[in-house]
């Protein structure tokens, strides 16, 4: 069991600044353990602390520890590890805040001690950040200092900072600039920072938790804020954007940080997606540039990006999927059913075991009656040829049969008549031709 007593605390407190009388110890020669009678009092004293602490006996660990840690810091960097536990330990049981702020700053010298022997200065940079944060007094003076810490750990990890540093970061940025230290322009520069190297080791460890909830974490700390408003993030980008639009980064981190806002619908986010996909054209930003454009009513510039994301597509299905888009389009908002049989074709061409092309094509010809034949027998004769293809689409995908008979069972009661079939002299069974922009051959049949 851990000692928190009366006595560790004062030993804790007195560590840092005990001043040895001897003159050849290990940290003024620069060695590990100094020499002569000071290397054996060394020796002597880290193996006597660290069995004191293999048992969790602190207290009697301290003042060996004591010895070590002032006369040969260079021992070993274990010193740094056991004695970082060990203040910690005592900061959380000390008994008020004058005992916690002494004990504070003996752990932040230990830090930069440890800095001093062992680098990692990135690294150990962020422990003690976090360690002054959580156990500092909350002050705005001490946000700031905690806030400096881990700016530099940061700034010196990057990518490789942990994911306790970049959220306690973000959220000591979202504390300070909810109190107008900081500025809009930094609580969203940190933000995207942050989230940004933690979806880089995000994509070193696929699928892990752990990230995917710092992730989530940071965009709390980020929707909270009261910075992410659509308009300040066009307020403040916008320029940026202007002065280099051939800036692959920025634009990256423009189009982030809007989508993480959810400012999908700003003209602006419409603006910089078109410019990514002008310097670097992909299938997948076409087509979703396709699909804005679309639901923004400008068909005709939907279209022309459904095409240029099929001509930049290697996968046949969606290449498909893109004609099959295009060809709905034309149904459904141009009126332009031959336009709309044509993309139909092209997605079965490439995607033969998809049934949604011939239950499309069904769909423009049954829309076709009216308009398609002299009198009332070549009217209904066009709905042989809509069967068809709802016969054809259960064919080829299964998973559209009870769909493909709905339509079927809707339109065969309107086929002709056996008596009107006769009147135009055929026979059931017999090749029927339909005509129109449909010209294609069919079967009679009868709806008897």
């Amino acid at each position: 069991m851990k000692n928190s007593g009366k006595l560790l605390l004062t030993l804790l407190i007195a560590a840092i600044s005990t001043v040895h009388a001897f003159g050849q110890t290990g940290a003024e020669e620069g060695s590990r353990f100094g020499s002569g009678k000071d290397s054996i009092r060394c020796l002597k004293n880290l193996s006597l602390y660290a069995e004191f602490y293999k048992q969790n006996n602190y207290e009697d660990a301290i003042e060996p520890w004591t010895i070590v840690y002032n006369e040969c810091p260079k021992a070993t960097k274990n010193i740094y590890l056991h004695g970082e536990n060990m203040i910690t330990d005592a900061i959380e049981n000390a008994e008020n805040q004058e005992k916690k702020t002494k004990l504070l700053d003996s752990l932040m010298q230990l830090y930069d001690k440890r800095i001093n022997y062992f680098d990692q200065r990135g690294f150990v940079l962020g422990k003690k950040g976090l360690d002054y944060i959580e156990y500092s007094e909350n002050s705005i003076d001490n946000f700031k200092k905690g806030y400096d810490i881990l700016k530099e750990s940061i700034k010196l990890r990057g990518n490789e900072s942990s994911l306790a540093v970049l959220v306690v970061y973000l959220n000591t940025t979202s504390t300070l600039f909810k109190n107008d230290e900081l500025s809009t322009e930094t609580m969203l520069s940190n933000y995207s920072k942050t989230h940004g190297m933690v979806e880089k080791q995000l994509e070193k460890n696929p699928g892990s938790s752990r990230y995917q909830k710092a992730i989530e974490t940071l965009d709390k700390i980020f929707e909270a804020s009261g910075a992410a408003t659509c308009d300040n993030l066009v307020e403040l980008y916008k320029p940026r954007f202007e002065k280099d639009k051939d800036n692959k980064e920025l634009i990256n981190k423009i189009i982030r940080m809007l989508e993480d806002s959810k400012c999908g619908d700003s003209p602006f986010y419409m603006t910089v997606k078109t410019r990514l996909n002008e310097i670097e054209p992909t299938a997948k930003r076409a087509h979703e540039l396709a699909q804005m454009n679309y639901q923004d009513k400008k068909i005709d510039k939907a279209i022309q990006y459904f095409k240029q994301a099929i001509d930049l597509q290697d996968d046949k299905v969606e290449q498909a999927s893109y004609y099959m888009q295009m060809a709905t389009i034309n149904y459904e908002d141009l009126d332009d059913m031959p336009q709309a049989r044509s993309y139909a074709r092209k997605a079965i061409e490439l995607d033969p075991e998809n049934g949604r092309p011939y239950i499309l094509i069904g769909r423009l010809y049954t829309e076709s009656v009216e308009q398609c034949g002299g009198d009332d027998f070549e009217k209904k004769a066009v709905l042989w040829a809509a069967v068809d293809k709802f016969q054809k689409a259960k064919e080829v995908d299964s998973s559209l049969a009870e769909e493909a008979n709905g339509y079927i069972n809707s339109y065969k009661p309107r086929f002709p008549d056996k008596k009107s079939i006769f009147f135009h002299n055929y026979q059931i069974g017999d090749t029927y031709q339909v005509g129109c922009w449909i010209n294609e051959t069919t079967t009679v049949r009868t709806s008897e």
